[in-house]
């Protein structure tokens, strides 16, 4: 695989210096990699993942429009539903398992928020929320962590298969310290 690289390396210089301006994805940690359109796959999936792997689960890239699909199916499913929100910067997470694909992430308020969405997300609003995507099903809320927050992380989650929480380093994010 080091070959591999290396070869990928010299086929892409000029004058002998990397002429990338790609960051590496195994330098970028997955709760805040962004992927370009061009790596999404159809259903705003990422076709490009992090070399993370364990036993058949992957850390991937998000791409914004996958993040808006994931933001998208909380604010109908959150009760009220919520209009004005986005995912707190930090805290994306997203990786797949045996073709299921997990995503999870906290949520903030944006710009035109009303006083009962902001009331909503008072409390839950530190909570990281957890979603699955099965073939043919689409995004669905699945999980949202305890308050206060599980100690381990969304290892504690069941809904979150326990390779993929070790490969998202029990999402503990950088927003978190």
């Amino acid at each position: 695989m080091a070959a591999a690289a290396a070869a990928l390396l010299t086929s892409c210089t000029q004058h002998g210096t990397a002429t990338s301006s790609i960051p590496s994805a195994a330098h970028m940690p997955a709760s805040s990699a962004v992927a370009s359109p061009a790596a999404s796959r159809s259903a705003g999936h990422t076709a490009a993942g992090s070399p993370a792997r364990a036993h058949g689960c992957r850390s991937l890239l998000a791409s914004p429009a996958l993040k808006l699909s994931v933001t998208a199916t909380y604010r109908r499913q959150a009760q009220p539903p919520l209009t004005h929100i986005a995912p707190v910067k930090g805290t994306f997470y997203y990786g797949s398992c045996n073709g299921t694909f997990y995503a999870g992430t906290r949520f903030q308020l944006t710009p035109g928020s009303t006083e009962a969405e902001q009331v909503a997300l008072q409390d839950d609003g530190a909570a990281m929320k957890y979603f699955t995507d099965r073939p043919g099903v689409g995004w669905r809320y699945v999980a949202s962590d305890s308050f206060p927050a599980n100690s381990r992380g969304c290892a504690g989650i069941p809904q979150i298969p326990a390779r993929l929480a070790t490969l998202w380093n029990d999402c503990r994010s950088t927003a978190d310290q």
